[in-house]
């Protein structure tokens, strides 16, 4: 580790169609500029086009060969750069975590790609990539940064043996079954977005009919066009819904929890397989979801709220610790996972005064919406009102899914828009406190509280509507920092 080295020469491939990905729109442009499928070549065309491939593929080739890493004095020392030679210096004690993936390009050849996560990371990504190594020499960079860690004296002469990378490893703490990544994937929200989708479809192309305005040959053959459109687009969302199934089950197939030292290891993937380790002292709490479908069936999925780098941007999927689960369960596995968190608490709710404002503050826009939509598309606007009830329903639904507990050093706060979401926050790690109140909610002594949480580059918010202004009271009393602690 400590004499400079390459990444394995897949990496060029990999080079070469990431240059090849960026570059599809101006591929297709002068595929079409060439005649598209007409069968007539324009030779300059085609001399671009092979000109930018070639440049590509060059291109991947000399990364690959310009690109070095080592470990050296204390750091991660990365040199790159095609035109311009570059150098990046990680401090070792900087690196919060490396994360592992294979692709289909590394697992023929047992190779990973090394994403280095630092608290500095954020939307733009890890704090540096090594493309493809082989996954023992991840294995050693992962433990020597682990032991260099603990005792920083580590020299040039020092090795990692395989014995002590292998007791390194922890057995699984938590795996998903398959019948349980289907049953997730057919309850996502992409079900939801789907029939929604259809239902829009059929509402927009009958009312956009003008049935009264044309002869009634044509109307009759404007009929048959709908009937086949609207097949069609049924047929296009079928299929997407079931390509949405099977991409879950590639992404979640393989779904193991594991704690090494002290990280928290999540792995998962078919096709490309994923390793996230979670430094255990950058989580900041948990998140517990549940969608309308799911609820009903017992299960929900817990997220890790963390303060790492570039693993929140923008693909949570990386800090679902439990992804599809029955909600009976999760206390018992959080336990051996996470076992300082409560998760099975007594709610305490909003007093009985609060519930016409949750429906109020639910629905009333769409009671509003009501009158102009069934006065101007009669009557088939009549049916905005089914819509006005069902976003009272929900109103009166978060009303009694809304909560809050408070047990020693830990803040559960529960509440509902249309996910039902309950935060489990630890006192040190919440961020900031906020009372918010207006003036028609001071005359009946009600309020709002808001918790801020760290969570990449910005941060989550937890909240409970309506509360009694007496019991927001007592928990902004119970965060007020320790002196102790801030005199430290």
């Amino acid at each position: 580790m400590f004499e400079p080295k390459r990444l394995h020469p897949i990496s060029a491939v990999i080079n070469f169609v990431k240059g090849l990905k960026d570059a599809l729109f101006p591929l297709v442009a002068l595929f079409f500029l060439n005649g598209g499928f007409s069968g007539e070549i324009e030779w300059i065309p085609l001399t671009v086009t092979s000109a930018i491939l070639l440049f590509i593929l060059v291109g991947g080739i000399v990364r690959w060969l310009r690109f070095t890493y080592r470990m050296e004095e204390g750091e991660l020392r990365i040199e790159y750069g095609l035109f311009i030679r570059k150098k990046r210096y990680i401090p070792i004690e900087r690196i919060q975590s490396l994360d592992f993936s294979e692709g289909i390009f590394h697992r023929p050849f047992q190779l990973v790609k090394v994403s280095v996560e630092t608290a500095g990371s954020g939307n733009d990504g890890a704090e540096a990539e090594l493309t493809a190594i082989h996954k023992q020499e991840a294995e050693e960079l992962e433990e020597m940064i682990a032991q260099y860690k603990q005792d920083p004296s580590i020299s040039e002469g020092d090795e990692v043996t395989e014995q002590e990378t292998a007791e390194s490893v922890s057995t699984p703490l938590y795996e998903m079954r398959m019948k349980e990544i289907i049953l997730m994937a057919i309850t996502s929200g992409g079900a939801g977005v789907v029939l929604s989708g259809v239902g829009v479809f059929f509402s927009q192309v009958m009312d956009a009919l003008p049935l009264g305005a044309i002869y009634q040959e044509i109307v009759d053959w404007i009929q048959i066009g709908v009937l086949i459109v609207a097949f069609t687009a049924i047929l296009v969302l079928a299929i997407a819904y079931v390509i949405s199934i099977v991409l879950t089950l590639f992404r979640y197939a393989n779904f193991r929890v594991m704690i090494q030292d002290d990280d928290l290891i999540i792995t998962r993937g078919w096709l490309e397989k994923k390793q996230t380790t979670i430094p255990i002292n950058r989580i900041q709490g948990l998140r517990i979801d549940e969608n309308i479908i799911r609820q009903p069936l017992g299960y929900a999925s817990v997220t890790i709220i963390s303060a790492g780098g570039a693993i929140m941007q923008g693909d949570e999927n990386q800090l679902r610790l439990l992804p599809f689960i029955k909600k009976a369960e999760i206390s018992a596995v959080m336990q051996r996972i996470l076992e300082d968190y409560t998760i099975d608490v007594e709610f305490s709710r909003p007093p009985r005064r609060a519930l016409p404002r949750y429906i109020v503050r639910q629905s009333w826009l769409f009671w509003i919406a009501v009158i102009p939509v069934s006065i101007y598309f009669f009557p088939l606007g009549l049916l905005s009102i089914l819509v006005a009830l069902g976003a009272t329903a929900l109103g009166w639904l978060a009303y009694y899914d809304a909560g809050w507990n408070l047990t020693g050093k830990q803040l559960t706060l529960r509440s509902r828009s249309i996910l039902k979401q309950t935060f489990i926050m630890k006192k040190h790690r919440i961020q900031s406190a906020y009372k918010k109140q207006t003036i028609l909610q001071k005359r009946i002594e009600l309020s709002h509280i808001q918790v801020a949480l760290k969570s990449g580059a910005g941060g989550q918010f937890a909240e409970c509507n309506y509360l009694r202004e007496d019991t927001v009271d007592q928990l902004m009393d119970w965060y007020q920092p320790d002196p102790k602690k801030v005199t430290e």
